[in-house]
């Protein structure tokens, strides 16, 4: 149970401030592991992740609002991009969902970078978090299986 709680915590904080990286917070913990706890750890790293981008989404909806912002949708060239971004996210779903799990699943493009992108355009928050949920679920899965199994089976580690 500390193992389930504790990675929800780091990445939840990892998800908030870049430096503190899930991934290699994964690969400790697979060293302290069984086999059995691979799957609940691995929904606690997603469901962190996607609690913290979820923050992310939210401040960058927000911050649309903003005077300094406003001001830049003055500027055709800037306008004009914000709004060829907002008809691939919006007006094809499929499109936001494949770029959101690639980004949840292989981090290209960076899920920062996402989760900001996400929230400045008003994103499907449905879609949005449920892309970045089985993503970060299914890349911390491959890194915990990996090494878990190596752990387990190698004489050294026991």
């Amino acid at each position: 149970m500390k193992s389930i709680l504790g990675t929800l915590g780091f990445s939840l904080l990892g998800s908030l401030i870049p430096i503190f990286n899930v991934e290699v917070y994964l690969i400790a913990i697979a060293t302290q592991i069984p086999s059995s706890a691979v799957i609940p750890v691995s929904i606690a790293a997603g469901a962190g992740q996607t609690l913290g981008k979820i923050v992310w989404y939210h401040a960058s909806a927000r911050s649309m609002d903003l005077p300094f912002v406003q001001r830049r949708f003055e500027k055709p060239k800037f306008k004009a991009q914000y709004e060829r971004w907002e008809r691939v996210i919006n007006g094809h779903p499929w499109a936001g969902a494949g770029i959101t799990f690639a980004s949840g699943l292989i981090g290209f493009p960076p899920l920062l970078v996402i989760g900001a992108i996400g929230g400045a355009l008003r994103m499907n928050q449905a879609v949005f978090i449920s892309m970045i949920f089985l993503g970060r679920t299914l890349q911390s899965w491959a890194i915990l299986i990996g090494l878990v199994s190596f752990f387990e089976l190698t004489p050294l580690f026991h």
